[in-house]
């Protein structure tokens, strides 16, 4: 079978035993894979109104088409499950090379069921599964020291997807974490896995993946590789990578700073770009990739991947730390605890903000550090405050009084954009499949990257947010989901046209642009009716971010504000550009006009 392996891997954890099973390739064919053939899956094995934490609601491993093969930036793993944190689907997205290996052992997909009585531990080397008790030596292991463990007593070769202590504590923001610094970040899997008393799952394969006609395919991606992805476009993103956002943003006005009271950092120039390139060692690439995006740094002692500009921006400007040294600091705890950056930043800048006003002494302030490095500890392990942050953003601003300060849609905490600066990055939080996510549309790019629409404006933004220019750098959430089907990660800027040309190859017929596209506005429908399903709350964002009142005073977008007017306005042109009613519910009309093949 050309490109899939055509199995499906179920682990039960409640009987330890695993099962093997055909992989449906009539989805497969109506939804590619990564997102999209994980969104079926979810629809059938989640039962419905199932509580997130019941052993029933599974984790589920998605791979692409192309992992395993040379197509760069195809190597990503989707993993999937009904979120603890939301309520709703969460697909969080991982690097490195655990999904090819999954190929390589002859899977395209794991399902995991169950709960362990006891600790555990998967590995997987082939055909032959074994189901390790995980204590005393592994459970309670930092990520990198559980990778190398298993290194040693599985095999060296072996490629591990596990969770920190934060997500034994069953933290809601726990990651799973591979190949050390790579973590399928947002949502809680590493959450569930925690309460699935799951520690990590090792898998070591020896077989190939076929690609058919192989002469054509590689002349294909020769082709493409040349002409798409080593081009003078992706060089920044090996140059600096997304450090190179965060002087952009802070100039913009959108840099969260301080819990969400400013969007201009004035210390923003200790932890830029330009300051990370003076501590950056070498750069390294996943598995079978050409960008090599993958940027290493090292100071005080501290040596690690990243930090992303997600991080710079929660844990950096959002918590007042202009320090490089202690911002690497927290960012290597929060990949040894396993713990999400964007939440544990949001989180912490609160309980700054709560300590400054005077609501709940923290022991931690805008700017100090020592503090601000006791958190990440305290947090992954529910120790002393670390209880009451390990609440998240939403019910600690509620427990103390002031939910206006909680910066979140759908009880996630929002990432590093301000949409008082940038308008569009409103509607693009509220309709996110996720809650608040900047993965899913991307209309900054337009509105301060690039600077070619008026970033105080929704006029014209529902039709940019569903469907983008991909073409200009726009991203719309239908093509974010063809895309993340694929899997292709973020810093190639792949087109609908290099979509077609190389899924051409899968199936073995010519693609348009339009059924490129098509296919996201499936899987986009598809996800909407999953949430619809589960009970998903109201596209919306906090009133503090569309009000007058919560304009800011000061940078570059003080005294912008959209107004609960339009917003509303803009939220009903995207409902009506979808084929939605008023409530948000797909019509059947564009159901089945989209190939979308379940119903409520």
């Amino acid at each position: 079978m050309d490109f899939y392996q055509g199995k499906v891997l179920r682990l039960d954890l409640s009987t330890s035993t695993s099962v093997v099973e055909p992989l449906n390739m009539e989805w497969a064919e109506r939804y590619i894979g990564g997102k999209g053939l994980l969104l079926r899956y979810l629809w059938d094995e989640v039962p419905p109104q199932v509580d997130p934490w019941a052993p029933e609601n599974p984790v589920i491993l998605m791979t692409g088409p192309f992992a395993g093969t040379n197509v760069s930036t195809s190597s990503r793993l989707v993993v999937g499950c009904k979120s603890p944190q939301t309520g709703i689907l969460n697909d969080s997205y991982v690097g490195g090379s655990f999904a090819p290996e999954m190929k390589f052992a002859g899977y395209d997909v794991i399902i995991i069921i169950g709960e362990s009585p006891e600790p555990v531990v998967v590995t997987i080397k082939d055909d032959v599964v074994s189901f390790v008790p995980a204590k005393p030596k592994y459970w309670g292991m930092r990520t990198s020291e559980i990778e190398q463990a298993l290194r040693d007593d599985f095999d060296p070769d072996a490629k591990t997807l596990s969770i920190g202590p934060a997500g034994e504590n069953e933290i809601l923001w726990a990651c799973l974490s591979t190949d050390q610094f790579h973590k399928a970040g947002r949502g809680g899997h590493g959450a569930l896995w925690g309460h699935k008393k799951l520690k990590a799952v090792a898998i070591r394969g020896t077989g190939s993946v076929s690609v058919g006609d192989a002469r054509a395919f590689l002349a294909d991606l020769l082709r493409i590789h040349s002409e798409y992805v080593l081009t003078e476009d992706n060089l920044w993103a090996n140059e600096e990578g997304t450090p190179i956002l965060a002087q952009v943003m802070s100039d913009a006005g959108v840099m969260p700073t301080r819990n969400w009271s400013s969007g201009t950092f004035d210390e923003v120039e200790n932890i830029n770009s330009d300051a990370f390139l003076k501590i950056r060692t070498r750069n390294r690439a996943c598995y079978q990739c050409a960008i090599g995006c993958r940027q290493f740094h090292e100071i005080d002692g501290v040596t690690g991947e990243g930090p992303e500009y997600e991080t710079i921006a929660l844990c950096g400007g959002n918590c007042g730390i202009g320090d490089i040294s202690a911002l690497m600091k927290f960012n290597e705890l929060c990949d040894q605890l396993g713990l999400d950056t964007i939440s544990t930043g949001s989180v912490v800048g609160l309980a700054m903000d709560l300590t400054e006003r005077g609501i709940k002494d923290f022991g931690m302030r805008f700017g100090e550090t020592e503090g601000y490095l006791k958190a990440p500890g305290l947090l992954a392990a529910r120790e002393g405050l670390g209880a009451d942050l390990a609440l998240g953003v939403r019910a600690l601003a509620a427990k103390y009084g002031v939910p206006e300060l909680a910066m979140e849609v759908k009880n996630m905490e929002l990432p590093g954009y301000d949409p008082r600066g940038a308008f569009g990055m409103s509607l693009g939080y509220a309709t996110s499949d996720r809650g608040g996510c900047h993965m899913r549309t991307y209309p900054i790019a337009d509105e301060v990257v690039a600077g070619t629409v008026a970033p105080d404006t929704l006029d014209g933004k529902a039709l940019k947010i569903v469907w983008g220019n991909p073409a200009e750098g726009m991203i719309g959430e239908n093509f974010s989901a063809v895309k993340f089907a694929g899997i292709w990660c973020d810093f190639w800027a792949i087109t609908p046209e290099q979509i077609a040309q190389l899924l051409k190859h899968v199936w073995k017929h010519e693609f348009s642009e339009g059924e490129v596209f098509r296919i996201g506005e499936r899987i986009w429908n598809l996800g909407r009716l999953f949430n619809l399903r589960e009970g998903v709350e109201p596209d919306t964002i906090p009133q503090k971010l569309y009000s007058e009142e919560g304009a800011h005073t000061t940078g570059a977008s003080a005294g912008r504000f959209i107004g609960a007017e339009t917003f509303e306005k803009a939220l009903r042109e995207f409902y009506q550009i979808r084929g939605w009613d008023e409530n948000g519910v797909p019509s059947e009309a564009k159901l089945a006009e989209v190939g979308v093949d379940v119903r409520l």
